[in-house]
């Protein structure tokens, strides 16, 4: 007879009930800490290739800790657009787009070894932390190198780069099949960080003269790695990921600026409207970016690289523009124009940014929406020119204008749903290729 079998809490029931023990607890002695059983050890496993045997087809979005690294990256361009508002000048300008290269290209190959080696072991988890406190390091130094003062961006550049060059060296000791694209890695890219730290010992134009070679030693590597014989897969749909979601956050970076811009002037018609035409702008270039990136083209190490490469003007024109942007809405109340700098910054930088995004790759746009929207980049360019004798409170809208009519008219002449349904067929069909 069991317990069930008779009524509960009788004394044949309690008899026919397993005993049950508590667990002994270690036995201390007066005044001696209780020591724990078990220790959990911190896990240190070696890189994994995540793209190998067919996985960079796997549907792969951004990691929670992918995006609070994005998060810093994003906040430096902002920082970097910020030094421009305080200083509009066109040596500002230029310094603009001179520092935010570099920037982009370490974030660049951080995304390119997480889309590879992303692994959730203390090791790579401490990396990217220790990256994020550099990045935010570099981020407050990069202003200062538009004053004169560049030798803390310098250090701090190295720093983050000598982190990678030693996250690619952990993976190319443990993964030989990474070995030939790394080796090629390891000796471009430490050779154009030893040009950064050659340049601290030097000034006036010889620094920045290696800082460019050092830029074009980036370059070389990143052409030479696109050998057959050094290809390693990468995840396509995960990569598209992490540069939409780096462009929305420049995105909400830049529309907190107009926020700020617009708070420290008292409310008024013509702020209003500025204000109005300057976020629709902003969304106007959210929406040209959508229409035109295609993950299903991304179907090759060369497109890849493309779309790489493409992103970085895109990006800093979206950065630019914000900047251009808050400088009209500080003038909105007044009845001059503003300088040419700013003004080359919100339309230059607007123009720039749709002119990139004809250029990616993409089953999305036909030839004739991209011609439209090389007529809507040099429509905006015009405003440059415009601006020396129209006010922001006109211009500002007139910006706005063009881009609506000119998505609109895109938007009729756009791949048929019938066509992007095939190239998505095909993407998904197709052999894979190693990128």
């Amino acid at each position: 007879m069991t317990a069930t079998d008779v009524h509960r809490g009788t004394l044949a029931a309690l008899a026919a009930t397993p005993e049950v023990r508590p667990a002994r607890r270690p036995v201390t002695h007066p005044g001696q800490p209780m020591r724990p059983r078990h220790r959990r050890a911190v896990h240190l496993g070696h890189p994994a290739l995540r793209t190998a045997d067919g996985h960079h087809r796997d549907e792969r979005r951004a990691s929670w800790l992918e995006l609070f690294f994005d998060l810093a990256f994003a906040g430096a361009v902002g920082q970097l657009a910020g030094a421009f508002q305080g200083h509009p000048g066109l040596g500002a300008l230029a310094g603009f787009a001179a520092l935010f290269t570099p920037i982009w290209w370490l974030w660049v190959q951080f995304t390119f070894y997480a889309d590879r080696h992303e692994t959730e072991d203390a090791a790579y988890r401490i990396s990217i932390l220790v990256a994020i406190l550099l990045c935010v390091a570099l981020a407050a130094s990069a202003p200062r190198v538009l004053t004169g003062h560049p030798a803390g961006f310098v250090v701090i550049f190295v720093c983050l780069r000598g982190l990678q060059l030693l996250l690619y060296a952990r993976a190319w000791r443990h993964l030989p099949a990474t070995r030939p694209l790394y080796s090629c890695y390891l000796i471009w890219f430490g050779a154009g960080g030893a040009l950064w730290l050659v340049s601290l010992t030097v000034g006036g134009s010889a620094r920045y003269a290696l800082w460019g070679a050092a830029l074009l030693t980036d370059a070389a590597g990143a052409l030479a790695m696109l050998a057959p014989r050094r290809r390693l897969p990468l995840n396509s749909a995960h990569l598209a990921d992490r540069f939409q979601i780096f462009v929305l956050i420049v995105l909400g970076e830049s529309m907190a600026r107009l926020i700020s811009a617009a708070a420290a002037r008292p409310w008024s018609l013509p702020l209003a409207i500025v204000l109005t035409a300057a976020l629709i702008t902003l969304a106007a270039l959210w929406w040209a970016w959508l229409s035109a990136a295609d993950r299903c083209a991304l179907n090759s190490p060369a497109a890849i690289a493309r779309f790489t490469a493409l992103n970085l003007p895109l990006v800093a024109g979206i950065a630019a523009a914000s900047a251009g942007l808050h400088i009209a809405i500080l003038a909105a109340d007044g009845a001059s124009t503003i300088a040419v700098a700013p003004r080359a910054a919100l339309y230059g930088g607007v123009s720039v940014c749709l002119l990139a995004s004809v250029l990616l790759p993409s089953t999305k746009m036909t030839p004739l929406a991209r011609a439209i929207r090389v007529a809507t980049a040099l429509a905006a360019m015009g405003l440059v020119f415009m601006g020396a004798i129209v006010e922001p409170v006109y211009l500002v809208p007139a910006l706005t204008a063009v881009l609506a009519l000119g998505l609109t008219a895109e938007a009729r002449h756009r791949a048929s749903p019938r066509n992007l349904a095939a190239a998505s067929l095909a993407y998904q069909e197709q052999p894979c290729l190693p990128c």
